[in-house]
This record gives structure tokens, C-alpha cells and sequence, in this order.
């Protein structure tokens, strides 16, 4: 019991001369690679610590002990694997941290309304504002929301290759307006993807998030973003103002639009104007006719319709 302790507390000093969490230390899952940048501290050796790259053979370059084969770890297995190795006539109960600063052998790929498309590496945090910050500024055309496309988990098979998991009809696609980077997010079955979807195959599984709240700055509203994802900023949506207002036509969609505003940004209700509008939605495929009142949200798509007041 007291060793377990003694262990707790070495990695609490660690995790401070490190500064990441916890949560990014303990990395017992993630599978280091060829061009990740670990960063290993050795307590009480600032010669033995700093930042070191894992070259295309999966080996790093380490004081003392020359090279080491990194890849295919987790960072706890390499943390013991050094120590082990420093113990060899070296360091005397050696403590040993290791994080991935950069995860740049798993990628996730960037595509949409983005000015820097491409593939980019994974941090380990994985957190889906942390990529935004790093893409940058988004085009002018940009939406409401990111889409993240997660393609389908291969499992083993009893033949001697990998096969997608057999869906339930076709199952695996999510439709979600948030997540936390701390949680696995749950997908529910659809019938099919959207096929204006990049990389969205049958099986794949679809996150769609608010722009504003992952910019808002609130962890609860991040994304924990996987290798292989695409995420995808779309083009912004439009609803449409018809009938008797000043200038009929489609407006920019913004989250938390009002039937009102819509209607201010189409110049108002004319002198003929009703001032009981209605909004045409398609659900489910099929166009409804709602009626609405000043302070109803908008969603994408829709189309108000300001018919003619009758005196």
C-alpha cells in the first residue's frame, strides 16, 4: 500500500514538470508511432528530459542509452521499458514520465469551409478545439456547425482478415450537437449516411457539432476527436423569407435565429404584410406547414412565409 503510494505522489511531480494532466500521462491505450513527439522527463535529471522525436523506424534517441524502440508502446509501457533500462547501471529507482506532445502518426483530415485543408496530426488531448485553433481562420462561407465523420471500427474476423463490423440493418451514424472530449460518444443506428457527407460510408458514424459552443470555451462542450477522422465544416446554411415583406429571399442561417430576425433582415412585413407568418419545414421528407410566432427558433432550410393581411 505504501509503495502504490509512493508511486501516486512521484507522478504527481512528474505530472507537474511535465504540465499535462493526468488524464494525458496515463496514456495506457495509445499506440506510439513513427513522427510522434514524446516528451519524457526523468525526475531529478534535467539531462535526461526533454522532447524527443520517434523517427520512421520507431526508435528515439536517447542520453546514455542510444537508441530505443518507442513505436508500437503505449507511453506507460515506455515509461517502464526506460526505467528498466536506466536501472541498468545508470539511475538508481529511476522515475520515469512520458507524454505525446504531438501524435502525428495518427491523423485526422480537415475538409470544407476551411482556408487550410489537409491531413493533421492528432494531439493528445484530442480535442476537437484544440484543431480548430491550430486549422485557423475558416472562409467567409462557413456554417453553424462541424461535422466530424468517423469511418467504420474494423473487428477481427475468423478469417485470417479484418472485416467492417456487420451492421444491424446499417448501422452507426449519430447525429449529435455535442460531446465531451472525456467521453466516448454513443451512436445511434440510421438507415443510411448523408451522402453529401465526405468520407461517409454505410457504418460510419456522424457527429455534428455547434461551431459557437465549441468556440465558447467550455470543456464540457469540446470533442475528443479519434485518428481517421474527417472533420468537416459545411457551407453555411440559408432560410428563406417569401411573400409580402421588403426583400423576399434567402438569408444566412445563424444559430439561434428567430422568426423575427429573419424577418427584420428581410426588410420587415410590408404595409400588406400579415403579421402572422407561418414556416414550411421538411420532416421527415415530407413539407409541413407550422404555424409560428415571433420568438420560434429557425432551423436550416426553412422557408417563412408572410402571406398577404387581409382587411
Amino acid at each position: 500500500m505504501a509503495g502504490r503510494i509512493a508511486q501516486r505522489r512521484c507522478r504527481a511531480l512528474l505530472v507537474a514538470f511535465l504540465g499535462v494532466t493526468p488524464l494525458v500521462v496515463a496514456q495506457d491505450v495509445y499506440e506510439i508511432g513513427p513522427s510522434d513527439v514524446l516528451k519524457i522527463v526523468v525526475l531529478g535529471q534535467e539531462q535526461l528530459s526533454g522532447e524527443f522525436t520517434v523517427d520512421r523506424l520507431g526508435m528515439i534517441r536517447f542520453p546514455f542509452l542510444g537508441s530505443v524502440k518507442a513505436a508500437e508502446l503505449s507511453p506507460r509501457d515506455l515509461e517502464r521499458k526506460l526505467a528498466t533500462l536506466l536501472a541498468d547501471g545508470y539511475l538508481k529507482r529511476p522515475q520515469v514520465a512520458v507524454s505525446v506532445k504531438e501524435s502525428n502518426s495518427q491523423r485526422v483530415y480537415v475538409t470544407g469551409e476551411v482556408k487550410k485543408p489537409g491531413a493533421y496530426g492528432l494531439r493528445a488531448e484530442r480535442s476537437l478545439r484544440a484543431l480548430l485553433a491550430e486549422i485557423g481562420e475558416l472562409t467567409a462561407e462557413a456554417g453553424h456547425e462541424v461535422v466530424v465523420i468517423r469511418p467504420p471500427k474494423l473487428v477481427e474476423a475468423p478469417g485470417p482478415s479484418p472485416y467492417p463490423s456487420p451492421p444491424e440493418g446499417e448501422r452507426g451514424v449519430q447525429e449529435g450537437s455535442e460531446g465531451q472530449p472525456a467521453v466516448e460518444p454513443t451512436p445511434a443506428p440510421t438507415p443510411t449516411p448523408d451522402p453529401s457527407l465526405p468520407m461517409a460510408v454505410p457504418g460510419s458514424e456522424i457527429f455534428r457539432l455547434s461551431l459557437r459552443e465549441l468556440r465558447s470555451g467550455n470543456p464540457e462542450k469540446d470533442f475528443a476527436v479519434e485518428s481517421g477522422d474527417t472533420v468537416y465544416v459545411p457551407r453555411a446554411a440559408q432560410v428563406y423569407v417569401t411573400g409580402f415583406v421588403a426583400r423576399p429571399g434567402a438569408i444566412r442561417f445563424e444559430e439561434g435565429m428567430t422568426v423575427y430576425k429573419a424577418i427584420a433582415l428581410a426588410g420587415g412585413v410590408s404595409e400588406r404584410g400579415s403579421s402572422k407568418p407561418k414556416v414550411v419545414r421538411i420532416v421527415d421528407g415530407k413539407r409541413k406547414e407550422l404555424k409560428a410566432k415571433p420568438t420560434d427558433l429557425l432551423l436550416p432550410e426553412d422557408t417563412i412565409v408572410v402571406s398577404e393581411r387581409f382587411f
